[in-house]
């Protein structure tokens, strides 16, 4: 693959890290653009302007590692806004009981699926991008489960978990894109 320029560093593991601010950064500016996530025309809005902030701080630090456009950027913010969408059409917006949990995995896929045509795009092979689709929704998931359950106010309807969810999204996703990125290195 000739799209990867370097091996991941340290500074990669950092950025990648730090990159889990945009997750307070964009759930502060569509709640205040926005509003509640509490119907399918707000979800559409609030999850785009999220997956723009998230895509953006993800960008940053892939351009690092890749001859990866910009295009990653619009890819997460309307994969983001037709899975929160989505899950808003078909679950509503209760953040008690599974609904959170299904509505999380709703959102991760679609948001997924999109970055996940992107890595295939770059000539990730289709195993790797699948992968990345599938951990992306269980971590989406995953990232609402610890922020309902280190008691965060779930009732403002917020587009994105808080930052413990965020945390353990940024470790698993780094962990994953790191594997991918040797194993495209050892497949030259």
């Amino acid at each position: 693959m000739n799209t990867i320029q370097a091996f991941p560093n340290w500074q990669f593991w950092l950025i990648w890290f730090l990159a889990f601010l945009a997750f307070p950064i964009g759930g502060v500016l569509a709640k205040a653009l926005v509003g509640a996530i509490n119907n399918p025309v707000a979800a559409l809005f609030g999850g785009l302007l999220m997956g723009l902030v998230l895509g953006l701080a993800q960008w940053l630090v892939l351009r690092q590692q890749f001859s990866i456009s910009f295009i990653w950027v619009l890819a997460t913010g309307f994969g983001m806004a037709i899975g929160l969408f989505l899950s808003q059409i078909f679950l509503g917006s209760q953040t008690i009981g599974q609904d959170l949990l299904w509505r999380g995995l709703i959102t991760g896929l679609a948001l997924g699926l999109a970055q996940g045509l992107v890595l295939y795009n770059l000539e990730f092979p289709l195993f790797h991008s699948l992968i990345w689709v599938i951990t992306i929704g269980l971590s989406w998931s995953l990232g609402w489960f610890i922020t309902r359950a280190v008691g965060v106010d779930l009732t403002p309807q917020w587009t994105v978990f808080g930052s413990t969810g965020a945390w353990a999204f940024q470790i698993i996703t780094g962990l994953l894109m790191y594997w991918q990125i040797l194993s495209t290195q050892g497949a030259k």
